[in-house]
């Protein structure tokens, strides 16, 4: 069976045709990368007590044993405050002191305070009157684009809006104009009333695999409600630690120690916020763009989303 599916909130395409996951295929030896062992590594940048290799820091949480999180410039930004055309910040956010922490090990107070370190470097650069957009974003191991090893993530604030926002907004209005109902209310109510997709339904979010998307595997998170990324309150956090811990222990129990990206999709600046609501993007690493994906726009996927739901809802 082969049909078109429309990825809701950006119009991507996408067939699916799940006999394509019968094809042969030749074996190929395929490893995670390692996971490590070391909570302290005397050469990583990263590390708590090798502050001396970065910039002095933009924002840190401390206990009684030093910092547990921090936030340093980046020493090789993807923008600057020096160019005229496109003008930015961009710093490395360390998710833990743990040189060994990552998103499949970290406790809930570790997500707690890594989420409160988005939200403050956030609401920060959100403020600056040149920009205009701030992005969230993280790598983890090599294949998914990390250089480093020790858990970071990374914030950028840019002058322009990116491409794949305004093409969210504009389709989220849209569909308002259309039919005078919020498109991601709709989308939260649907996928909760049919249920098979979802991998978590919390008080004020939704985590659920996508009907369609262009990343097989891919996981989302919704804001139940339309409020900006830098106006969540502690609770929300909170929540938000919660479900990243159980996430990633699930997700770990079925694909072990894999690489994955992740970014939020947030509000730019001075946009109205009620038809466009924050949501959360994961995406595994273990499938790759073909020709036919690369050469067309459009995009193929061989597996259902309820039998990838099926394995890490809690």
């Amino acid at each position: 069976m082969k049909e078109i599916r429309i990825d809701d909130i950006n119009n991507d395409i996408v067939i699916f045709a799940k006999d394509r996951a019968k094809r042969p295929m030749d074996k190929v030896i395929s490893e995670n990368e390692e996971e490590i062992i070391d909570e302290y590594n005397k050469d990583c940048p990263f590390c708590r007590g090798n502050e001396h290799y970065t910039p002095e820091s933009r924002f840190k949480i401390e206990d009684e044993n030093g910092w547990t999180v921090r936030s340093t410039d980046n020493k090789f930004p993807i923008v600057d405050k020096f160019q005229e055309n496109i003008y930015g910040s961009h710093e490395v956010m360390i998710d833990t002191y743990r040189h060994n922490g990552n998103f499949y090990n970290m406790n809930e107070d570790e997500f707690y305070n890594m989420l409160l370190m988005y939200r403050d470097r956030y609401s920060n650069l959100i403020k600056d009157e040149k920009v205009q957009y701030v992005s969230i974003f993280k790598n983890y191991l090599r294949k998914a684009g990390a250089s480093l090893n020790h858990p970071h993530s990374q914030i950028v604030s840019i002058s322009i809006i990116p491409p794949d926002i305004e093409r969210e907004l504009y389709i989220s209005k849209q569909y308002y104009i259309e039919n005078k109902r919020y498109l991601y209310d709709d989308i939260i109510n649907e996928e909760i009333r049919e249920k098979d997709r979802v991998i978590n339904n919390s008080e004020r979010f939704l985590t659920v695999v996508p009907r369609s998307t262009k990343y097989t595997g891919e996981i989302r998170i919704l804001f139940k409600k339309s409020i900006r990324f830098e106006n969540t309150c502690n609770e929300d956090i909170k929540e938000l630690s919660k479900i990243l811990k159980n996430l990633f222990l699930n997700l770990f129990k079925v694909n072990g120690n894999s690489p994955f990206n992740i970014f939020i999709h947030s509000h730019p600046k001075n946009i109205k916020s009620d038809y466009f609501n924050v949501h959360i993007h994961i995406i595994p690493r273990q499938h790759s763009f073909g020709g036919f994906e690369l050469g067309t726009g459009l995009y193929v996927s061989s597996i259902e989303p309820k039998e990838i739901a099926d394995k890490i809802k809690f």
